[in-house]
């Protein structure tokens, strides 16, 4: 959004491909200003980090804040001495403005969008409209070394790239609601398509991985998009995208085999739990039913699907209710959830990913407020908020038992993965194969012994390789 004729922006993430606190470091000591993106946990403890070096080297330096946390709480995150200035909710013009009104050294009073400290006092501007992301130039791709965030998808040179804004629904567990008030914002498909070309043909991009919180909004919209993207004939597949049950449900099956034949891989969704009335509670707008239908539906057209499911979301009947009733409460959720995936995948595991998550309380929506209410302690400051503190009603046992379900057991039940990913000690993995279908078929996961010779032998791989478990093909 800058006028490059007078700024010279340096974009700088925060990756191990290089030393990129030295690197802001370097760029702050003759900088206008600073800016950091942030959400939610450990990105705040890495920003504060840097930023304190940053004031070592420039201590008068304007830093602003942006993205995720700051939107939900500028008023905290004013109070830090680590923060000067504020952009909340969609950050593009807000932040051009910010820029040059720093440059002209005029009051930041009336920068629409914006907080920001004048003389120890927090001062709160009004809220910018939510603006047409296609109204905003081309993303100035000169202004990184596009090698850096070339990532590795199953052998592809993958791109993550974001097509739209935001979300128009109101799932009760997601800050969107509140720092985007349910607006939506997509690229116009010929542009995506534009950028698309650009990677596949300047950058030998193979795998373009979707980072839209919802990709699959108006079916004319997707259509359209692989109609063109077929015509063009890219060497690209696509994937990792999310999109929402119902809302692609209803689309025809010539629009699903447009999305078939246009090279998508996998759909992402949020299953989210086995339990109706917990579906209805964080207003999801789906049924258990359709979450079958839906898998019933990409094992149709060949496409992938990932479910993701929560564990431990509170409801209603959490409150007021003995220890002894939120277990219950958390059984019937275990169990719901394994009633489900058996109704998905009890003919046969031919699901490529399963993920599962325990819940912790993220800011700014209904389901927040009702864990304060169940005994979650938030944080009195910003600094506080660099850890994501788990929920109380949740205990250790069943957090460890859902690692076991997400690192061990449902990435070694599948069918396809003794041929997709074993290379060595195949008597040992096929052992961890049929004992995870086993635990599975049985739902008895006491005395894992299994699990805990997995992590001893996947501790040893990588302590001999210096990779990853999922580094690992």
């Amino acid at each position: 959004m800058l006028d490059r004729s007078k700024y010279d922006p340096k974009i700088i993430t925060a990756t191990p491909k290089y030393n990129y606190e030295q690197k802001i470091v370097d760029e702050s000591k003759d900088a206008l200003c600073l800016a950091v993106g942030v959400l939610t946990g450990h990105d705040i403890e890495e920003a504060i980090n840097v930023i304190k070096k940053v004031r070592k080297a420039n201590p008068k330096l304007p830093i602003i804040w942006g993205s995720w946390h700051a939107s939900i709480f500028p008023q905290q995150t004013l109070e830090s001495e680590h923060a000067d200035i504020i952009v909340n909710g969609q950050g593009e013009l807000t932040f051009k403005e910010l820029v040059e009104t720093l440059d002209k050294k005029a009051p930041l009073k009336g920068v629409l969008g914006s907080s920001f400290k004048k003389n120890g006092k927090i001062i709160h501007n009004q809220p910018r409209p939510f603006e047409d992301i296609n109204k905003f130039p081309e993303l100035p791709y000169d202004l990184i070394d596009i090698e850096n965030y070339v990532d590795n998808f199953d052998g592809l040179r993958a791109m993550f790239y974001v097509t739209s804004q935001r979300c128009p629904f109101s799932c009760k567990y997601c800050a969107e609601p509140m720092v985007f008030k349910q607006r939506w914002s997509a690229l116009s498909n010929d542009r995506i398509l534009k950028d698309w070309k650009f990677f596949a043909e300047k950058h030998n991009i193979e795998f373009i991985i979707i980072g839209d919180d919802n990709f699959f909004i108006g079916e004319a919209r997707v259509r359209d998009f692989c109609e063109k993207l077929i015509k063009m004939k890219l060497p690209l597949k696509w994937g990792r995208v999310s999109g929402r049950v119902r809302q692609m449900l209803a689309f025809k099956d010539e629009t699903w085999q447009l999305i078939k034949d246009s090279g998508l891989t996998d759909i992402q969704i949020g299953a989210e739990s086995g339990l109706q009335e917990v579906l209805d509670f964080v207003n999801k707008q789906m049924t258990v039913d359709e979450v079958v239908r839906f898998i019933e539906k990409t094992r149709q057209f060949g496409i992938k699907a990932t479910p993701a499911l929560i564990l431990g979301l509170p409801t209603d009947k959490f409150k007021g209710v003995p220890d002894k009733e939120i277990q219950r409460q958390l059984d019937r959720q275990w169990n719901a959830m394994f009633d489900l995936l058996d109704r998905c995948y009890g003919q046969h595991c031919d699901y490529d990913e399963i993920r599962l998550f325990a819940y912790d309380p993220y800011p700014g929506n209904p389901l927040y407020d009702l864990s304060c209410e169940l005994g979650f302690q938030a944080p009195e400051n910003l600094e506080g908020w660099s850890v994501i503190r788990p929920a109380p009603w949740i205990p250790d046992k069943l957090r460890e038992r859902i690692k076991m379900l997400q690192y061990f057991l449902f990435p070694y039940a599948r069918d396809a993965y003794q041929d997709r990913h074993i290379k060595k000690f195949k008597l040992l993995q096929k052992f961890f194969h049929k004992s995870a279908q086993w635990r599975w078929k049985h739902r008895f996961f006491a005395l894992p012994i299994e699990y805990k010779m997995y992590r001893a032998y996947t501790a040893a791989r990588t302590m001999l390789t210096g990779k990853s478990a999922t580094e690992h093909q």
